[in-house]
């Protein structure tokens, strides 16, 4: 353990381990994004992309990208249900891999942390608002398009250098060490977050964070309420305290986020109305209001989108 990973006064680390293509990170961002608020920069967040599908033909033998991919969804609607996410209306593929939306990811980290939020956040979009995983170059780049203050060509060079290779390396082998807590973890909830099996090693379920404070750590895996990660955080930094405890305008909220789903609302704002001027976007489940300054190059995301 480094020492910027053993948490001073007053600071707690975040470690997340978490993939582009998972259901469960994608229902718990605005949890994430509700702790990033409430703590600021008394949290700091390392990343770790464990990458949940590496070859499909290897993680789910015998599915098909696009035959299957009703399957998956049905999947993604029985998670919904739970954690209120939205979920596209139609997927039309599976991800071949989540290893380049990764990449992309990584990359990102390296123009800076709101860049790096909002491509994340743009390539779960992708796939679980829009049904078109980024799984290749051009898919990338499509989700991407738009971006405030992305650099997408540099982006794009970043993600096939041998620098991204190397540090999702490190993820890949981070991710499959799981600690003892994990191993057959059992309750509550529907996803408690057990160490699952990849190929021949067990590996962190996503999402799964780390908290490491002044105090010792603690895990919290699988899907938890905001109570479970603050509960957490007590326990390793009892000193620490929230740095707004104001709920957040709604406009100010999106200017902030860019786009916002009902839960990203209740948990943020405290209500699940519409920011002034948000573009709705409808999906089989709960509506997402995006930025009107990014609907146009977000299609077919914001194609059945009005203000409002």
């Amino acid at each position: 353990m480094t020492s910027s990973e053993q948490g001073g006064a007053g600071v707690v680390t975040v470690i997340e381990f978490t993939d582009p293509g998972c259901v469960w990170s994608w229902s718990s961002e605005p949890t994430l994004r509700w702790l990033r608020h409430r703590y600021g920069d008394r949290l700091r967040w390392r990343r770790v992309l464990g990458v949940q599908i590496d070859a499909l033909e290897r993680t789910h033998p015998g599915a098909d990208p696009v035959a299957s991919a009703e399957d998956f969804r049905a999947r993604w609607l029985e998670v919904a249900a739970h954690t209120g996410a939205p979920i596209t209306e139609r997927l039309e593929w599976i991800h071949h891999s989540t290893r380049p939306a990764a990449q992309a990811a990584r990359a990102a980290e390296q123009q800076g942390p709101a860049v790096a939020e909002a491509v994340l956040r743009r390539l779960r979009e992708a796939v679980f608002v829009a049904g078109r995983p980024a799984d290749t170059t051009d898919r990338i780049a499509e989700a991407l398009a738009g971006v405030p203050g992305l650099d997408l060509d540099r982006l794009l060079a970043d993600r096939a250098g041998g620098a991204v290779a190397r540090s999702l390396a490190v993820d890949w082998d981070e991710t499959r060490r799981p600690r003892p807590e994990v191993h057959g973890l059992t309750g509550p909830g529907p996803h408690p977050g057990a160490a699952t099996r990849h190929g021949n090693r067990l590996r962190y379920s996503f999402p799964t964070l780390i908290l490491r404070g002044p105090a010792g750590d603690r895990v919290v895996p699988g899907w938890r309420p905001p109570a479970t990660h603050r509960a957490a955080i007590e326990a390793v930094a009892p000193d620490l305290a929230f740095v707004d405890e104001r709920p957040l305008d709604g406009g100010v909220a999106l200017e902030r986020y860019r786009s916002l789903s009902a839960r990203d609302l209740e948990l943020l704002s405290g209500s699940p109305e519409a920011p002034p001027r948000a573009v709705r976007v409808e999906t089989a489940t709960t509506a997402l209001w995006i930025h009107p300054d990014e609907a146009s190059d977000r299609r077919p995301l914001a194609a059945e989108g009005a203000p409002g």
